[in-house]
């Protein structure tokens, strides 16, 4: 680590990795859940003039800004040096718990502000014109509360201003991108919706020769189901996520690749999105002209896009290897070693995820497809079990308390208690013994899979990953503030109530912590599941499932 050395002889790299480095992930990470937090929680609908509404303003705002940021990056990486000497020395004496402590709560303040502009732009069938301004305000404070998580917003001026000609240019260049790119898009979309069309039929016409391809409303189906090419479907998001991914890996990698043989990584993916994106075209007409139009509009055509977009950014990063685009392939030692290890912890909670994504596909046959989720987890689980299976040692009492605190907790502060839920006449119209399975499969992937798969992600990789890159070296006792929060913020975000879900993260890793081993997180999960599952159950409160 080079802790002997004197910090006049530190390098750039470790400056920013000694030890800032994880704290300004978490800082990023922290923002990343809050923006998706809010976006979840804020939904209104503003039909008319774009130009009336201030979230218009705000959203295009948002959008100059990442435009203008890799600009700004690169016309001061000469400068880098010290840029990153300021930041660090407003970063060593910067109190980051005060600051997060009043993002926490600016947060608090605009979730709550969210749910209600949301529930009054539902109840009045118009958005809330009045509260959208002070709205605003609180977004802004919030957004500037993020940045100063991490360094105080002096730091930020004192950059700013010493770079300002720097600021000036990039926003100058963000706002000539943002026109550019809404002329560019306007006049390319039709033809890549043209061409998608093409493909697409032509790929349905192998399988189905009755599709009727109609070029002048850009529609391809049957009489019964249509499916319509129009600017969202053309393909021109794929490309830009893909683009920008490539650059992002090139960069992050590039001493370990390559050049200029690594910009093959361009056309490969963006050759594979946008067919990928016409096999999504022809596959969501064949669904809803064959099988269900349901599935097809609310379930397929919603998420078989992201889907492409991961198995392309996968396969970029596989491929990459297999092509010999990489100057460095470290396949022994620690480096191999950890990764191999990490793999074990993970490769169960991306089994999760894949099988939650592909039952969302099915909907609105997505409840069914609930055994797909829990097969996919229990495949991963019994492949990894000679890795995972534990010393037999006793339960410690403290898990078996904060679990059943959780699911008590949980369960009490259920908002949907009371209230109708689909679920019970739908387990009514499968009869008995369908019925009965389903539970049976549920209850095995409620209090068995899903707390194994989430704890080995969350607490025993995740959590200690912030402490050392070879993680599985760090003690589980030993204490993190920065893995605890960001751990356990992450964690939430992955539930519908995100802010029970992160105490219930915080209090896991509690739990590991204090016991010293990963086991008894979930333990405390799987106990926590349990009392939520039988409740339900003997209650008919499905609303908890």
């Amino acid at each position: 680590m080079g802790m002997m050395q004197m910090a006049g002889a530190q390098t750039l790299h470790e400056r920013i990795t000694e030890p800032g480095l994880p704290r300004i992930v978490a800082w990023m990470l922290i923002g990343i859940a809050e923006v998706l937090a809010t976006s979840y929680l804020f939904e209104i609908n503003a039909v008319g003039d774009p130009t009336r509404n201030p979230i218009y303003y705000a959203t295009s705002l948002v959008r100059l800004l990442l435009i203008a940021t890799p600009f700004f990056a690169f016309l001061v990486w000469p400068r880098r040096q010290g840029i990153v000497e300021t930041w660090a020395r407003f970063q060593a004496t910067h109190n980051w718990t005060r600051a997060l402590a009043f993002n926490l709560a600016l947060f608090a303040m605009l979730a709550a502000a969210s749910v209600y502009i949301t529930h009054e732009a539902a109840q009045r069938g118009a958005p809330p014109w009045e509260l959208l301004p002070p709205f605003l305000a609180l977004v802004a404070a919030t957004g500037l509360s993020i940045l100063r998580i991490d360094v105080p917003l002096r730091a930020l001026a004192e950059i700013a201003w010493s770079e300002r000609w720097a600021v000036l240019i990039s926003l100058a260049a963000g706002i000539l991108v943002t026109l550019a790119s809404n002329e560019v898009i306007a006049i390319f979309w039709p033809v890549l919706a043209d061409a998608t069309l093409s493909i697409s039929g032509a790929i349905v016409s192998l399988v189905m020769p009755s599709v009727v391809v109609d070029p002048i409303e850009r529609s391809l189906g049957t009489n019964s189901f249509k499916v319509i090419v129009d600017q969202s479907c053309s393909g021109y998001e794929g490309l830009a996520l893909v683009t920008g991914f490539v650059s992002i890996y090139l960069w992050t990698f590039r001493k370990s690749l390559r050049f200029p043989a690594a910009f093959l990584l361009y056309p490969l993916g963006l050759s594979a999105i946008w067919l990928l994106n016409s096999v999504r075209i022809a596959v969501l007409t064949l669904i809803g002209a064959n099988l269900s139009p349901q599935i097809a509009a609310q379930g397929f055509h919603s998420q078989a896009g992201w889907m492409a977009f991961l198995l392309v950014s996968i396969g970029l990063t596989l491929l990459s290897r297999k092509l010999n685009l990489m100057a460095v392939r470290p396949t022994t030692g620690t480096i191999a070693r950890v990764r191999s290890r990490a793999e074990i912890f993970v490769l169960p909670f991306i089994a999760l995820m894949a099988g939650t994504m592909l039952a969302q596909m099915l909907a609105p046959y997505d409840r069914a497809a609930y055994v797909i989720k829990a097969g996919l987890v229990a495949a991963v689980l019994l492949s990894l079990r000679r890795y995972l299976v534990p010393a037999v040692e006793r339960t410690s009492w403290l898990a078996v308390a904060a679990g059943g605190a959780i699911g008590l907790a949980w369960i009490v502060s259920d908002p949907g208690a009371g209230q109708p839920h689909g679920m019970g006449d739908w387990l009514l119209s499968l009869g008995p013994g369908l019925a009965f399975l389903w539970l049976a499969v549920r209850g095995i992937g409620t209090i068995v899979l899903v707390p194994i798969a989430e704890e080995l992600a969350f607490r025993g990789y995740l959590y200690r990953r912030f402490i050392a890159r070879d993680f599985e070296s760090v003690p589980a006792m030993q204490i993190s503030w920065l893995g605890l929060v960001v751990s356990s913020v992450l964690f939430g975000v992955l539930h519908e109530r995100w802010l029970a879900g992160s105490l219930a993260g915080v209090i896991f890793a509690l739990v590991m912590i204090r016991t010293g081993r990963v086991r008894d997180a979930i333990v405390a999960h799987a106990i926590a599941n349990a009392m939520i599952f039988a409740w339900a159950l003997a209650f008919r409160q499905w609303s908890l499932l």
